[in-house]
């Protein structure tokens, strides 16, 4: 049985790469007293700059590779929305007490800086982070170290005080940002002055080859419909609206975007510089580039879809998991009357996915219409590939578990996030463990532990990994001071006499693995070519 099953998934699975050469290099030793390794926080970058925060004689301090910054009394931190920051003022400190802070990803000390943190924002960026604080009647905004206005409090809206979206970073540290001066806001990208208006700027992005868009609040002459209020769509290229709202939206690394919400009762959707609008709710979302797109919506009373400006109509009550290509192909689920339905390429499938009785349950469907799905009876579950029996009948009592990505690699939730294109869950069965990436199999895997966050983890663990446009990476501990690396489905890398992994120190761009160790008191760099 057990090789039956392993002969079926290394024919689903991709072509593996065992033999990957993995570099590491020496970055830090640490001292006797074990200062680094009992900081509370670790960071470095890909260049291997680094930053710890350290305890010594009850003083707190940043260490870095160019500079030891403290002591002080206390160095803390605080995670929200605007990610992670870590800061050297404490609630007793006197509010004209300069201080220090930083984005806690990143080795980047700032400072100083004065007055009460209102807010922070680092756009979940490594480095970056732009802070607003007050003092007295004054109101200040820091973009990386840097004053770049002064106001006071009775020019400022109060909500505009404690608000983080005033400004938004790529990674690489272009930064787009708008500030009040006297009557107008004014619309800065890379500290050049790019527009002004009477009415604030929002959801702002720009990527790392300085592409930005942003929306702009304006009183049309004449009020549209109850509202006197409503907003224009910018990109570098288009101007786009009017629309009543601006709530979902996203900015990707090769120019495509799209902004979504509530059009004062219809939905609409602006998407690489084409607006829909009188569509009810937009659903299904997926961004691949300026010329490939997805989503689903209604008009009219009939379901529809969009791919890359095509409309194609459909009857299902319910669809699932569509999938595109850059070729244009295009599949998903539709589940009607009960049963559930493929549609690829604009034709539904005339026979519904069904067997011993029931209808299927899908996993994943690929835009030229290959299918994963499995049926569940009242005693069995069967796991299919197209017409495969991937298992033999797997008892219904047994630990068949199939879990979303999110729910095994670390996840930062942003709102207005699409599709990518790809898909990644993962499922165990009898003991092993898999990953399903575009609906391939991994190699099987040692069953994964459920998250914890301290330094040390048990067998199974995964103790860092991504999921993004570029594929997905996981790091999974199998061992004592032993860990395997898998990436996308292709490359597989086990890595020995290894004592933890620096989980939030990496650097992965689906053509290369950057990350962090610590072997015998010393800290490495580790990297891969994938």
């Amino acid at each position: 049985m057990r090789n039956f099953i392993n002969i079926l998934i290394g024919l689903l699975a991709c072509l593996t790469v065992n033999g990957q050469t993995i570099t590491e290099q020496l970055i830090l030793t640490d001292t006797k007293d074990s200062l680094y390794l009992n900081s509370d926080k670790i960071s470095f970058d890909r260049q291997g700059n680094y930053c710890f925060v350290i305890e010594k004689d009850d003083q707190d301090y940043f260490v870095t590779n160019k500079d030891t910054i403290g002591g002080f009394k206390f160095i803390g931190s605080t995670y929200g929305n605007g990610g992670e920051i870590n800061y050297t003022n404490s609630y007793s400190d006197p509010k004209e007490k300069p201080f220090y802070y930083k984005n806690a990803k990143g080795t980047k000390v700032y400072g100083t800086a004065i007055g009460k943190i209102e807010s922070y924002q680092t756009s979940n960026t490594k480095e970056n982070i732009a802070i607003t604080t007050t003092l007295n009647d004054s109101v200040y905004n820091y973009i990386n170290g840097r004053l770049v206005s002064q106001s006071h409090k009775e020019q400022v809206e109060k909500f505009y005080i404690s608000e983080r979206d005033w400004v938004s970073f790529s990674e690489n540290g272009n930064v787009i940002y708008f500030l009040k001066q006297d009557s107008l806001y004014k619309l800065f990208v890379n500290d050049k002055l790019i527009e002004s208006s009477k009415f604030r700027y929002n959801q702002l992005a720009i990527n790392n080859n300085g592409t930005y868009i942003f929306a702009k609040g304006k009183r049309p002459e004449k009020p549209i419909g109850k509202y006197n209020y409503m907003f224009f769509i910018h990109s570098m290229d288009t101007v786009l609206g009017y629309v009543r709202t601006v709530w979902d939206y996203e900015l990707k690394e090769n120019g495509a975007y799209y902004y979504s919400g509530d059009d004062n009762g219809p939905y609409y959707i602006a998407i690489n510089d084409k607006l829909y609008k009188d569509i009810k709710p937009v659903s299904n979302i997926t961004l691949i580039d300026k010329k490939t797109y997805l989503y689903s919506f209604s008009e009219n009373g009939k379901n529809k879809i969009n791919v890359n400006g095509a409309i194609y109509s459909h009857e299902f009550d319910e669809i699932f998991f569509p999938s595109l290509d850059k070729n244009g192909n295009f599949a998903f689920y539709g589940m009607k009357d009960y049963y559930l339905y493929k549609f690829v390429n604009g034709q539904k499938i005339k026979e519904p996915l069904s067997k011993y009785g029931v209808r299927a349950t899908p996993l994943y469907i690929s835009p030229i219409g290959e299918s994963l799905h499995y049926f569940k009876t009242d005693d069995s579950i069967y796991l299919y590939q197209d017409e495969n029996l991937i298992f033999e009948s797997i008892p219904k009592t047994s630990n068949f578990i199939i879990e979303p990505f999110i729910e095994i690699l670390p996840y930062n939730f942003v709102r207005g996030k699409t599709e990518n294109g790809n898909s990644l869950f993962y499922l165990e069965y009898e003991n092993q463990g898999y990953f399903v990436f575009n609906g391939k199999f991994s190699k099987p895997l040692i069953p994964i532990k459920e998250r914890n966050f301290s330094r040390d983890k048990e067998q199974g663990a995964i103790v860092t990994g991504e999921f993004s446009d570029n594929g997905f990476f996981a790091i999974q501990k199998v061992g004592k001071r032993k860990f395997l690396i898998v990436a996308n489905n292709q490359v597989y890398k086990e890595l020995d006499d290894i004592d933890y992994i620096i989980s939030d120190s990496y650097f992965f761009d689906g053509k290369s693995l950057t990350f962090y160790g610590v072997k015998k008191r010393s800290f490495y760099q580790f990297t891969m070519s994938l």
